[in-house]
């Protein structure tokens, strides 16, 4: 808080440009560049009036259509709904899909599905400029840095900052899977470009501050913001009987659950060699296997060699009522990644109060307590899975411990409330 003393003339005085300059469409942040003698008293007073009504206007690039629903997608598109409810008008300009015109959650989100594919680069920028001219936003929020960073820079023309939050593929690198955007030299230069230009980088994880760096990000930019999800709607009082039904799962078996994209570097094939495993000792249990991806073949096959197609069950891509019923039925979450950023799935998991088995990578260490909300294993390490699966199976007392435990952090850490709080402290440092 500034130390500057000012009377209640001068906040009557201040007050009285802002609602003058509301009439011509300037934000608040730029009122006070025509009222210089006003400069330092409006600064305290700015941050007094926003305290009790928040009115930030902000820009969203988001690089997808909304009906994709990977983690990174499902936080943005929460995030915005969060900023919205704190009374800020929050645009997200979205690729055209029919899933854009669903409901939207609050009066001040606003969905514009304008982006282009053709050209996207030029006719991008040119997009993101005109609407930055017309609508005067106080904050352009782009995810990921590229491509979205790249058509965000056309705000820096009109003096509004940009922020950028990656969410993992954009700045992480892991050549030998072939992960990761920067494998691209061209791609990895644009990247270096971007970051020295933009006015902050968030990153949603510590273990991506090496990342952001080697990527061109200044240490001076970089901030951790975590992930996380709204704990205000989230229920779980949902009739699941008949979705459940469909997975032939009955109430006395063990319910392993893997929910992510079928994908090399998440290694479901560990877990499914894994699971044979546990198969032989923990007789009435199944694996889940929720998600859709290129190695969904391969897995599918796996499974049928090892001779586990009834206790396998391939969901595909699952979404809304059904994901919350397998998380609520699920024991434990296992995700065997060798490379990830924040992931929504082990946030989702926790809150549900279900501890989680992941493999000992920084990411997931610093969201996972190894013995105290789930369990870490060596990477590329199904014996290691197989073990800890069987031993939380084993104890039902352990696990409903180590459940709440989990639940207690996503309350405490990655609540989205505190997110939005985090996004919008970011804003008014920047503006």
């Amino acid at each position: 808080m500034l130390d500057v003393p000012w009377s209640v003339y001068d906040a009557f005085e201040i007050f009285g440009v802002w609602l003058g300059m509301l009439k011509e469409g300037m934000p608040l942040s730029r009122v006070f560049n025509r009222h210089e003698h006003l400069k330092d008293k409006a600064k305290l007073f700015i941050l007094l009036l926003r305290n009790a009504v928040t009115m930030y206007k902000v820009l969203m690039v988001c690089p997808w259509t909304l009906d994709k629903r990977a983690g990174a997608e499902i936080f943005t598109f929460n995030l915005a709904c969060e900023l919205a409810r704190n009374g800020n008008i929050v645009h997200m300009l979205c690729f055209p899909n029919r899933a854009n015109f669903m409901k939207v959650r609050h009066r001040n989100l606003h969905i514009l599905p304008l982006l282009r594919r053709r050209l996207r680069l030029l006719t991008n920028f040119t997009l993101v400029f005109k609407l930055a001219l017309k609508e005067r936003y106080d904050i352009v929020h782009a995810h990921f840095v590229y491509p979205a960073g790249a058509w965000a820079l056309a705000a820096k023309i009109l003096n509004i900052p940009i922020v950028i939050t990656s969410h993992g593929w954009d700045i992480q690198l892991k050549k030998d899977v072939g992960y990761g955007a920067r494998q691209n030299k061209i791609v990895a230069f644009f990247i270096r470009i971007i970051l020295r230009l933009i006015d902050m980088h968030v990153v949603v994880s510590k273990s991506m501050i090496v990342s952001a760096m080697e990527a061109g990000s200044q240490p001076s930019k970089i901030r951790i913001i975590y992930n996380g999800i709204n704990l205000e709607n989230f229920s779980l009082e949902e009739d699941c009987e008949k979705i459940l039904s469909r997975y032939r799962i009955s109430n006395d078996e063990v319910v392993v659950l893997y929910l992510g994209r079928l994908v090399s570097i998440k290694r479901p094939r560990d877990l499914i060699i894994a699971f044979s495993e546990v198969a032989n000792k923990i007789k009435k249990s199944k694996l889940i296997i929720a998600g859709k991806g290129n190695e969904e073949e391969n897995l599918k096959k796996l499974a049928s060699k090892l001779k586990l197609e009834d206790k396998v069950i391939f969901t595909g891509f699952v979404s809304g009522k059904e994901k919350w019923c397998l998380l609520k039925r699920c024991d434990m979450l296992v995700l065997p990644s060798i490379i990830e950023a924040s992931p929504t799935a082990v946030i989702e998991a926790m809150a549900c109060g279900k501890p989680v088995i992941a493999t000992n990578i920084k990411a997931l260490a610093e969201m996972i307590n190894n013995g105290v909300t789930g369990i870490l294993v060596p990477a590329c390490s199904p014996k290691h899975l197989a073990e800890a699966i069987i031993h939380l199976a084993l104890n039902p007392e352990k696990r409903k411990r180590m459940g709440a435990m989990a639940r207690k952090v996503v309350e405490e850490k990655f609540n989205m409330k505190r997110i939005a709080s985090q996004y919008l402290g970011l804003y008014q440092e920047l503006i």
